[in-house]
């Protein structure tokens, strides 16, 4: 890489000089707060739902970006409750509706609504991530839904050809076989995926013979455990790069670096907090909840936005040289934990970077099972089936040790290791529903007959396509 990765880009639609770093990151800085403002006030004067949240805030415009803390924080249960009251244009203008439905069966759906400069501003940071990754005529092979018009295969497709290369938007993978001859057939220099389904691809290639070389992959929609990014990159011999982002704030959130770096955000249309659990901002270098406001979403402004997800900002300069600020690995999400008796809590993450440190394991599932006895609280236990390519299953011994999370759990004695199952891999669930942990809740009476159960999984804060 010749250049601070998407440096360029952002010089340029932000409209920043060519000066000195330190120059361009106060120039930065200011446009930052300049198009807060604008969006700031777009919103109070035409959006329903912030004429109210935003009442009784004196003021505005900002003075400085720190004075962000002083406006409330958006979160997901207000677009569900009614979407329509964060519209700042007609609904003539709005060129694409998304529907998210949450984890919960009973809980309202999130109607994300995007104009035409919405998703063009998307389809233009894909297309700078590309052209710094790729060369003209170059193939990138996109295992992500391409059915739809401005759905996220289509706009990276968009993106792909005005990055001077060939795509192929192949959807997610069905079946090993057609997607595999698909690899040996298109030999892409990149692919897209989802990390499960791109470690599953992988290791079924292995088992067949010898794989393709493909200088990049971009894994994306789901929490990236770091054994899992080492898995795909030995088997492919590929930089992995995680992408993360939410169609909430309008797919593209932040790349990671192909410097072995942390993940540059989409700074011209996107601002970036770091809050602690009470709401109060955090500064560079502490771990906390991510808020995302977005900069130029005029018809559907989302202000300080609570997505629920674990990181840090970077504020040292990048090793490509960048002065901007940058995300860290997304830790975990918050809304995946499932919390056990006494306040301890147990998360995806914790699982995903114990389990795909395994050999062979390319999936999983986790169950949380919770019991009473006659109104007295029995211990839970956790109980996992494991995936994996071989047609039989086979003993996989966990040490529950290499895991914090779990190791605190099981030492609070407020949960307990239940059974461990083996089955083969297929794709017919993965990501059918967000990975996450169920929790499975029955009840007993005093005869130790089973009462009315209550299966359920537990709600997640956002709903994630392609991010």
């Amino acid at each position: 890489m010749n250049e601070p990765f998407l440096d360029t880009w952002i010089t340029r639609v932000m409209g920043l000089s060519s000066s000195s770093p330190a120059a361009r990151l106060k120039a930065f800085e200011r446009r930052q707060l300049d198009a807060l403002n604008h969006i700031i006030i777009h919103a109070r004067n035409h959006s329903r739902f912030y004429r109210k949240a935003l009442s009784g805030i004196s003021d505005i415009p900002l003075g400085d970006l720190k004075d962000m803390a002083a406006l409330p924080f958006t979160r997901p249960a207000d677009i569900q409750e009614n979407p329509k009251a964060f519209l700042a244009l007609s609904q003539g203008e709005i060129s694409r509706i998304v529907t998210l439905n949450t984890s919960g069966t009973t809980s309202d759906p999130k109607r994300i609504f995007f104009t035409d400069e919405d998703l063009g501003r998307v389809v233009d940071f894909f297309t700078a991530v590309l052209t710094a990754i790729m060369n003209p005529g170059e193939t990138g092979l996109i295992f992500l839904p391409g059915d739809t018009r401005t759905g996220a295969g289509d706009l990276i497709r968009t993106a792909m050809e005005a990055a001077q290369a060939s795509p192929v938007v192949s959807g997610i993978i069905r079946d090993f076989r057609p997607a595999a001859d698909l690899v040996w057939s298109t030999r892409p220099s990149l692919l897209i995926g989802m990390p499960v389904q791109i470690l599953a691809l992988g290791e079924y290639m292995k088992s067949k013979g010898t794989l393709p070389r493909i200088a990049h992959v971009i894994l994306t929609a789901d929490h990236v455990p770091a054994p899992l990014v080492d898995r795909v990159e030995d088997l492919l011999g590929a930089r992995v790069l995680n992408h993360y982002g939410m169609t909430e704030i309008g797919f593209g959130g932040a790349i990671q670096c192909p410097a072995r770096g942390h993940m540059h955000p989409r700074h011209p249309d996107l601002f970036f907090e770091i809050v602690d659990p009470a709401g109060h901002p955090l500064p560079a270098g502490q771990w906390g909840e991510v808020v995302i406001t977005t900069l130029n979403r005029r018809g559907m402004p989302l202000i300080r936005y609570r997505t629920g997800d674990l990181s840090r900002m970077i504020d040292a300069p990048c090793a490509c040289g960048s002065p901007f600020p940058r995300l860290d690995r997304v830790r975990n999400r918050q809304g995946a934990t499932a919390h056990t008796p006494g306040r301890h809590g147990l998360t995806m993450a914790d699982l995903d970077d114990l389990l795909f440190s395994l050999p062979g394991v390319v999936d999983f599932t986790a169950c949380i099972q919770s019991k009473t006895d006659a109104g007295q609280a029995i211990i839970p236990t956790l109980d996992i089936e494991i995936m994996g390519l071989g047609p039989r299953t086979q003993r996989i011994h966990i040490d529950p040790g290499a895991s914090p999370g779990l190791t605190m759990v099981l030492e609070s004695g407020r949960l307990r290791m239940g059974s461990i199952t083996v089955r083969p891999f297929d794709f017919s669930n993965t990501y059918v529903t967000k990975r996450q942990i169920q929790f499975n809740s029955h009840g007993f009476n005093s005869h130790g007959q089973t009462g009315s159960g209550n299966t359920e999984v537990q709600p997640t804060t956002t709903e994630k396509r392609f991010v």
